[in-house]
């Protein structure tokens, strides 16, 4: 599968990268210049340069599939980019394909007002590109980890639509995602995601 990955140089997205390529995916990757072409090389992507907020046409050149994995972090862009650029890509998939999308969101998309006002707004963000992508007619997986933490991958998780807080390592979400990758039944899907007990494959065919 040749996999189009929108924000491949994040601290999500650069495992995502590695392991998309050491399961023998070609994989393409939007970088903003030459240090993250440099370091997407390195985790096994061809780099391909521009903007994420409207330079992604190249990048999804004969793409099988995209995973959007950006996000404004820390910084109060998230309406440029946790929403405006997310619909944008979705928007140019709808004219021009792949099909298959698959986004790192966040838990609580539907619970805004139970957090700190910084976040909730990020959250308000990221719901009303999630709510495009799912009136997008595209084959979309949505996939809404818990906190994010840098620990190595255990590949053993809790998922359910909604309800859920904890923490997942990074590593792990880039196993849950590929694996959506290559398993329909996850089309059309929204999930959160945090760590657990269950290996990946039981987590998902519970959903």
């Amino acid at each position: 599968m040749n996999i189009a990955v929108i924000g491949a140089a994040g601290r999500t997205g650069r495992r995502l990268v590695a392991q998309a390529h050491a399961a023998g995916h070609g994989v393409r990757a939007l970088v903003r210049g030459e240090e993250q072409a440099t370091m997407v090389r390195l985790h096994g992507a061809e780099p391909v340069v521009g903007d994420l907020l409207g330079e992604w046409a190249e990048v999804l050149r004969e793409a099988d599939a995209v995973v959007w994995a950006a996000g404004a972090g820390q910084s109060a862009a998230f309406e440029s980019i946790d929403r405006d650029a997310l619909i944008g890509v979705a928007e140019t998939l709808g004219q021009q394909g792949p099909r298959r999308l698959v986004v790192v969101s966040s838990v609580g998309v539907d619970r805004p007002d139970e957090y700190p006002p910084f976040l909730a707004a990020a959250l308000r963000a990221k719901a009303s590109s999630d709510a495009r992508v799912q009136a997008s007619g595209l084959d979309w997986t949505i996939v809404r980890p818990g906190g994010l933490t840098d620990a190595p991958g255990r590949g053993r998780v809790q998922m359910a639509p909604t309800g859920l807080s904890g923490t997942i390592s990074r590593d792990d979400v880039a196993t849950v995602v590929l694996a959506c990758l290559g398993d329909p039944r996850t089309v059309g899907k929204t999930f959160e995601v945090v760590a657990g007990e269950r290996s990946v494959t039981d987590a998902l065919a519970s959903l």
